[in-house]
């Protein structure tokens, strides 16, 4: 059971690493035009996307994959991180405001 968890983690580390590096990357490039409030939305997503993986990586390095044993202890565990990259992956997704 535990080597289908970590088989669950692997998609959410590699698409949530790739993911922001692709999206900070988009928004150090962009143009000009970006409000205040928009960078601040950004920066904040950023803060909680790296704050859950780094949660990720730290709870698997303790070795708290071992410890589950059901599918509700391994939400307990890692429900956490994987709400706060949802909520960086939203706040990243919102739409910007267009200029022109």
């Amino acid at each position: 059971m535990t080597i289908l968890f970590f088989l669950l983690l692997l998609p959410v580390l590699a698409l949530g690493f790739t993911g922001l590096t692709m999206l900070f990357m988009d928004a150090i490039t962009a143009e000009g035009g970006r409000t205040r409030a928009e960078r601040a939305r950004d920066a904040l997503a950023f803060v909680l996307g790296g704050l859950a993986l780094i949660g990720l990586v730290w709870d698997i390095a303790l070795g708290e994959l071992w410890r589950t044993e059901t599918f509700q202890n391994f939400l307990g565990i890692y429900g956490p991180n994987f709400i706060l990259l949802g909520i960086a992956f939203v706040l990243l997704g919102l739409p910007r405001r267009g200029e022109g």
